[in-house]
Order: C-alpha cells, then structure tokens, then sequence
C-alpha cells in the first residue's frame, strides 16, 4: 500500500507545530544515528522530509536564536543527509527528555521519534508498525515504557545491536495514529481495513459457492452412475414409484442439486428423503448382485 505510506509522511511533515515544539525536536533527533566529534554532535539521516521538518520545528523552538543546524556538505552517504549542532546544546536537548520521561507519555517526543526512525507497513495481510530507535541514548527504553504505560502491546526484537518495538494490531495502530494526531492517515487505514475485511467475505462466499457447486455435480455424477448400473442390471421397471420418479426425475434434470431434485418430483419431498431413497435404490442393486459391494457407486460412502 505504497499510498499509505506516503500519505503518512506527507501528514507529518506538514503536521502543525504542537507546544512544546522542542520535544518533537528531541524525538527527531533521539531517532536519527549521531556520533560525537569535539564540540559538536554529528547527526546522519536516511529521510530528508524529517530533517525538513526538523528545521522547521527548529524556528518555533527557543533554541532559533541560540544555534542554527549546519547541514555538513561534502562527503555524505548514499541517500543519507547528515548534519551537526553544538554538543552542549544537544546534550540539554537529550537532558530535557531524559528527565520528562519519568513522567511518561510525551507524545510530542513520540511523533517526532516516529518521524525519525518509525515506519508503517501494510503488506497483502496483516499489518505492522515498526520504530527503531538507536541502542546507545536510552530512547527504546523510553518509548517501551510510554507505549505499555497507555495499554499498547508492544513486540521487541533485538535486531543488529537495536531494539526494534512492534505493533501488528490493526485497532492499537489505529490508535497510535491517533494519538500522534495523524487523522488522515488513520482514515486511509480504516478505509483499507473495510476493504481488506470486504474482499476477504466476498472470497470466502466465492468459494463457498465453488465447493457447493462441485459436491452437487459429484452427487449428480454417482446418482447418474447408479442409474445406468440399474438399467444394465434390468430393474428400473421394478422399483416403487417413489424411486422410479426420482430416477426420471435425475435422467431429467442431470445437474440439479438434491434438493432441486426433491422439489421436482410430483410429490415434492426434502433433501434427506432425497438422500434416504437413493440409498434404497444402492441397496437394491446391491442385494440383486449378491456380490461384497465394491463395484456398486456409492458403497461405503454411507
């Protein structure tokens, strides 16, 4: 669902700036991989669209006159931007939601860490939401504990020294959605939920049709068998009218269903009488040949 996917990053950034603007700031930036060098932290991300929106935040936030984010030029990894901020800055930035966090859910925190390391999969069934914050800064940590303390369940694998934490529930990733603001995005979700949930009905009657479909023309099929064994055999004339009708009435009607079949007859019977009679006609053929059975259809069916 390739639609979904960048209608939830269109959303975010372009999501309005929520006070306390630098929480979002510090969920970017505890999302993003970053290493220190000297008097700067040096910050590397594979998504432009977050380091947009990270400068946006950016000139709404207390820090627009104390340092700007130097984006560094040059040498940069294939589709990664990186860029730098002064490290006692960015330690305060880290401080400020080390120590919020005891106070738990900071979903201001949250949607920027979901902006910076967070992703939305919806494959042809099922669905997962993944955030993969970096190991060393403590942000899994965090988010594990903001996630269960609001009746998330939360999966986690360890994966390449990271602690990756899952959501497969469609309703829990609806309703983190939700609390991250992001209302067209839930929309889209529950739209392909109603249809997933619709195609999957529409199948399972299709092949519910097939399946009745093949056993009414195998019953035909055994029925149409014995009948020829019995006219071989010579005994049609001799059977009660009740079963001589029934015998016409499938020569008649070659791929009618058993209850088709009763509703045909002059007296019109139910399926189970349907059923009851064609085992007398078994039966008769049967004793006529004296034999073990197994070449007359339909022995040991029953």
């Amino acid at each position: 669902m390739e639609h979904l996917s960048h209608k939830i990053w269109d959303e975010w950034a372009m999501f309005p700036s929520i006070p306390p603007v630098e929480d979002e700031i510090a969920g970017i930036l505890d999302g993003a991989n970053c290493r220190k060098r000297g008097n700067e932290y040096e910050f590397t991300s594979g998504r432009l669209f977050a380091v947009r929106r990270l400068l946006k935040l950016w000139s709404d936030s207390e820090y627009q006159d104390i340092e700007t984010i130097k984006i560094i030029y040059g040498e940069q990894q294939k589709n990664k931007l990186s860029f730098s901020l002064d490290a006692e800055l960015t330690e305060k930035i880290f401080d400020r939601i080390s120590r919020s966090s005891r106070k738990k859910r900071n979903w201001n925190w949250v949607r920027g860490i979901w902006g910076s390391c967070g992703a939305l999969y919806v494959p042809k069934a099922g669905y997962h939401l993944v955030l993969r914050p970096p190991a060393p800064n403590g942000s899994a940590e965090r988010l594990q504990s903001i996630l269960k303390s609001s009746g998330f369940s939360v999966g986690i694998r360890k994966k390449n020294h990271m602690r990756e934490l899952m959501l497969r529930d469609q309703q829990q990733i609806v309703t983190f959605l939700s609390r991250l603001g992001f209302v067209k995005t839930v929309l889209a979700l529950e739209e392909t939920a109603i249809y997933r949930s619709m195609r999957s009905r529409a199948n399972k009657l299709v092949n519910c049709d097939s399946a009745n479909i093949n056993k009414t023309l195998e019953a035909a099929e055994r029925q149409m068998k014995l009948i020829n064994e019995m006219e071989e055999a010579g005994i049609l004339e001799n059977l009660s009218d009740e079963l001589r009708e029934l015998v016409y009435a499938r020569k008649k009607n070659p791929s009618i269903s058993l209850k088709e079949l009763g509703q045909n007859l002059p007296r019109p019977i139910s399926k189970s009488t349907v059923e009851y009679r064609w085992r007398k006609c078994e039966n008769i053929l049967h004793k006529l040949l004296k034999g073990d059975g197994a070449h007359v259809f339909g022995k040991g069916r029953r």
